[in-house]
This record gives structure tokens, sequence and C-alpha cells, in this order.
């Protein structure tokens, strides 16, 4: 099931890229609006959330790939991530363990040991950790650009307008 999750993120992924570039090329563009800084805040904490659940949801799908090709069908033991580990250690090899969160799998040892497998899980996991971190502090800078415009705007003796759309 995460499998087919996994291919509509990757459908996704050129969605998200026509979307990100039309944005800024359309901030780059003369004629935007006054609060163009703002909304581009708002929209870029919005799409690395988006990039976030792109690439977690990639690699759900891939865990549960391994997973699956694993426990059935011809050559499917020792499982196609654990392939790569060193010959004495294949030969000690058990069984295997996906983890979901965070991505990874696992391969279990004759003497209960785990070895981390080969694979992209890694660097989807830290891709997915960066555009959640850059979600949430873009999301932060608008509140923060909100206060101070809100301070100034008391300090001239007017009421600032904040970045938020009516």
């Amino acid at each position: 099931m995460l499998v087919l999750l996994m291919y509509g993120a990757m459908l996704a992924v050129p969605l998200w890229g026509i979307a990100v570039a039309v944005k800024l090329i359309s901030a780059a563009l003369p004629g935007r609006r006054p609060d163009w800084a703002g909304d581009l805040l708002r929209w870029s904490a919005g799409m690395a959330a988006v990039a976030a659940a792109i690439v977690y949801s990639i690699g759900l799908g891939s865990v549960q790939w391994d997973a699956s090709e694993a426990e059935s069908g011809a050559s499917s033991s020792p499982a196609a991530p654990c392939r790569s580990l060193p010959p004495g250690t294949l030969d000690r090899l058990a069984g295997h363990e996906p983890s979901y969160f965070p991505l990874g799998f696992d391969c279990r040892l004759d003497d209960g040991s785990i070895v981390a497998a080969d694979g992209s899980y890694g660097l989807l996991n830290a891709l997915t950790a960066s555009f959640a971190l850059a979600a949430v502090l873009l999301m932060l800078s608008v509140g923060f650009v909100n206060e101070y415009r809100a301070r100034a705007g008391t300090k001239a003796g007017r009421v600032a307008e904040p970045l938020e759309a009516p």
C-alpha cells in the first residue's frame, strides 16, 4: 500500500518543481504586490512542508518495497538491501527488520545483533528532516516579522499591517 503512496509522491515531484520555479520567477519579476515578502515566506514554508511529505512518502514506499521483496518470490533471501554486507556478515544473516520511523532497513544477524543495510535511507531521512526544519523556521520567521512590524508601528504611532492576507 505504501508503494502506491510512493508512486503518487514521485508523480508529485515534477509538479512541485514547476510550482517552485514559477513562484520564484514571479517573485523576481517586477509588478508584484506590496505584501509579496510575507506571502513568499508563507508559501515557502508550505512548499517546504510539502517537500518533506513527498520525500518521506518516497522513503516509506522504498522501505515497503524492500520489505515486500524480501518476504516472497524467487531471490528473496537475503533481502536485497542486506546483500551488500561483507561475506562474513552475510553468512550470519538471520532476517531483516524494516523501520518506518526513522526510515531504514536493518539486517538481523544470528546472534541477535542488528546491522544497518545499504540504501538511501540516511539521505531520505536527512532530506525529510531538513525540509521539515526549513518549514518550521520559515513559519517562525513569519511570526517574527509580524511582531517586528507591530512593534515598529506602535513606536511610530500607527497600526502596522501583519503579513497575513485578510
